[in-house]
C-alpha cells in the first residue's frame, strides 16, 4: 500500500500533504517522538529482524520535519512531489524513500543520516 509517513509540525503543510494524499489515493500516517527509537520496519509494519545495535536518540532530541515514502514508485513519487511543489507550500527538507537498507534503521538514525546529506 502506498503510504507517506510524516512529522510536520506546520499545520498548513500537513493539510497540504493530506489533500494531495487524498487526491492520489496515498495513505498518510503521522510520526511522533514515540517513533524515534523504533526501526523504520516497525513503523511501516514490516516484519524484519535486525541484529545491528542502534543508537538511541538523545533525551532532548527534536525530531526535524521529515517525510518518508513507502511503496511509492518513481512515477508516483514524481506526481506527489510535483503536486506539493505546485501547492506553493514551503519545502520539506528531509525526505526519504524507504529501502531495504533504511528499513533496519531507527527513525532517529534515518533523520540523522538525511541531515548529513
Amino acid at each position: 500500500m502506498k503510504t507517506i509517513y510524516q512529522f510536520i509540525p506546520d499545520k498548513k503543510k500537513r493539510e497540504t500533504v493530506a489533500k494531495i494524499c487524498r487526491e492520489q489515493n496515498i495513505a498518510l500516517r503521522e510520526l511522533s517522538l514515540k517513533d524515534l527509537n523504533r526501526t523504520v520496519a516497525a513503523i511501516c509494519g514490516v516484519g524484519m529482524k535486525t541484529a545491528a545495535a542502534h543508537k538511541s536518540a538523545p533525551a532532548m532530541y527534536m525530531l526535524p520535519e521529515i517525510m518518508l515514502f513507502y511503496g511509492i514508485d518513481d512515477k508516483g513519487l514524481d506526481l506527489f512531489l510535483d503536486a506539493y511543489n505546485m501547492s506553493g507550500a514551503t519545502m520539506i527538507r528531509l525526505k526519504a524513500v524507504i529501502t531495504l537498507t533504511n528499513l533496519g534503521w531507527t527513525l532517529y538514525e534515518l533523520a540523522e543520516e538525511l541531515g548529513k546529506e
